[in-house]
């Protein structure tokens, strides 16, 4: 059992298609430099996942927002309005309209939808045309139109109103929340810059972790009954049972954490998960890695294993998360769940050299936007890619060159199947902004 996905047209305009087997790990790796278009061809790729795929978990790691998009949102609306005149905008594009009602009277904490904006149709995509000259918009040469898609979006600790990311992104939005008791103490460490090595630091692990009194007030209790049994005739608090108060009341006031609430409980296969590390979450990259790591646990044992789910993450700038122990765990974690359950990692980096080597030589498609940047890349990529051969980095002489091939590049490039043909692609443009 398996299902077909619409990647993009070659070179000779015929429409190509990935197969996914529910018996395989289907994981794509895409490289490609910033601004080459890789995280647009993530989006529509995550479109097309959810729209055909019947009851799959579709989860997004998206790491940015793009005040960009407003812009060209609100251009669209301009041009709408000379063109069919106000009117038709009223009775068509309504959301649309409000939206940029907001934008002018509060262009300051609205106006950055993110990377994975599903909740807005890609109106601006019928402006532009694949090749200089055509009649034909992007989306509508790809036989596409814009469309919103149900999307959830998940913020951690949000620096901006939750109404304001919803108006944004048009859709849902939720606070995360991790529960206490799934929170390890190298967690609570990080956070609060605990000592391993002194007193409260081991009296706090040993509380934590081996006895799982995991709550501030189970650890405020065992903080009392430590310092009696080892300072009973003390009438002044040790200065560990007062830092044993102070992690405390820090974890108390530190609104990611909650008794009973967890993020994981907002998933759905209902609509597209995105799970915000923007600047809308503040959030630090080793606080990023833990979050997905606990987040990879709980979908393969409750989606997974449980439920059998065939799940696709789809994530973005794939090197951040690795550069932390936990991200490693959690995606090595995710490519050995591939070999035997339908779990697939669509990832996106800006460079391929010194990635784990599932996530390369593992992958079952590569994908390369725009152009190979580094020689380190293209050294690996020719080791990979038996027909690498095919690909053309594109090289230019002069400035005016250059000026006239990078937009051509942009949400264009290469795509091997399987590794063992490679062919040059125009990617499906995204139906969301």
């Amino acid at each position: 059992m398996g299902v077909s996905i619409y990647i993009g047209k070659n070179t000779d305009k015929e429409k190509r298609y990935v197969e996914l087997k529910e018996n395989e790990a289907n994981h794509i790796t895409f490289l490609g430099p910033s601004g080459s278009g890789k995280t647009t061809v993530m989006r529509a790729l995550a479109e097309e996942i959810f729209q055909n795929v019947p009851g799959a978990l579709v989860v997004v790691i998206e790491q940015k927002y793009d005040k960009n998009k407003a812009k060209d949102l609100m251009d669209f609306l301009t041009l709408v309005t000379k063109k069919k005149g106000p009117n038709f905008v009223k009775e068509n594009l309504q959301p649309l309209l409000q939206y940029y009602n907001i934008l002018k009277n509060d262009g300051v904490l609205h106006g950055k939808p993110g990377d994975f904006a599903f909740g807005w149709p890609n109106y601006p995509f019928t402006l532009y045309p694949p090749f200089p000259g055509d009649k034909h918009s992007i989306l509508s040469w790809h036989g596409l139109k814009p469309k919103a898609f149900p999307v959830k979006r998940i913020v951690f600790r949000p620096v901006r109103d939750l109404e304001a990311i919803e108006k944004d992104n048009h859709c849902a939005v939720r606070e995360g929340k991790v529960r206490y008791k799934d929170v390890d103490f190298d967690f609570i460490a990080r956070l609060a810059q605990i000592n391993r090595n002194t007193i409260y630091g081991r009296v706090i692990r040993q509380a934590w972790d081996l006895e799982k009194k995991r709550d501030p007030d189970e650890l405020e209790r065992f903080g009392y009954e430590w310092e009696r049994k080892y300072r009973p005739n003390s009438n002044v608090p040790s200065t560990t049972l007062l830092s044993i108060l102070e992690v405390c009341a820090l974890l108390r006031s530190d609104t990611i954490f909650s008794k009973n609430r967890d993020f994981t409980s907002e998933l759905s296969t209902d609509v597209i998960n995105v799970i915000d590390f923007s600047a809308n979450s503040e959030l630090s990259p080793a606080e990023e890695a833990w979050i997905f790591k606990h987040l990879v646990m709980y979908i393969v044992t409750k989606f997974v294993r449980f439920r059998n789910t065939p799940v696709f993450f789809i994530i973005d700038e794939v090197q951040n998360l690795l550069q932390h122990p936990d991200g490693k765990k959690a995606l090595d974690k995710l490519n050995r769940e591939g070999r035997s359950n339908w779990v697939n990692i669509i990832s996106g980096t800006q460079y391929m050299y010194g990635l784990p080597a599932f996530l390369i030589y593992g992958a079952a498609h590569i994908g390369i936007i725009g152009r190979i940047a580094s020689a380190d890349d293209e050294m690996l990529l020719r080791k990979v890619i038996r027909d690498f051969h095919r690909i053309k980095n594109p090289k230019v002489k002069s400035f005016t060159e250059y000026k006239n091939v990078k937009p051509w590049l942009k949400g264009r490039g290469w795509f091997s199947f399987d590794k063992m043909y490679t062919e040059r692609i125009y990617f499906r443009p995204p139906q969301s902004l």
